[in-house]
């Protein structure tokens, strides 16, 4: 049902769903802010191991609109729908019509939440789709990585 999935590769669910796309296979990519930068800093990993291209700005904003005007859909894995970065997401998701899951990943039916809407994103385009997987920063939400990969591998496998 998934094609590939994309991020812009910050720390916690956007390199969850990267990690998530390898194990299982799956295409991989996305843009990263200038410089690769995450919150720890530097990641070249994410151009040499996941293909992230990189953005002339190093702004996140930038590749967030990016990213989303080249995927077909977006899971937004977070527990504060209020951060900043996830208002800003579901900001551009909105402005650009595209359908979108805000999923907080402690809830013990995210996996099958997030199949539902996978399975209603495939039907609604009739062919196998661009996933775009954001979300809180790992800082923000320690083990926030673990789960979403655990939730994409869940979901993913069933389709």
């Amino acid at each position: 049902m998934v094609t590939k999935i994309i991020s812009g590769g910050q720390t916690g669910a956007d390199f969850a769903g990267l990690k998530a796309a390898k194990i299982l296979g799956i295409n991989n990519g996305g843009r990263a802010p200038k410089g690769y930068k995450t919150e720890i800093g530097q990641n070249l990993d994410l151009k040499i191991i996941y293909g992230l291209s990189e953005d002339a700005a190093d702004d996140y904003s930038k590749r967030t609109i990016f990213n989303l005007s080249v995927s077909d859909t977006m899971v937004i894995f977070s527990s504060n729908a209020k951060s900043p970065s996830t208002k800003l997401t579901i900001k551009h998701c909105e402005l650009l019509k595209k359908p979108f899951l805000l999923i907080d990943p402690k809830s013990p039916n995210s996996a099958n939440l997030f199949l539902n809407f996978i399975q209603k994103q495939t039907t609604t385009f009739s062919r196998k789709i661009t996933l775009n997987v954001a979300g809180n920063r790992e800082s923000k939400s320690p083990d926030i990585e673990e789960k979403v990969i655990s939730i994409l591998i869940t979901a993913l496998q069933k389709t």
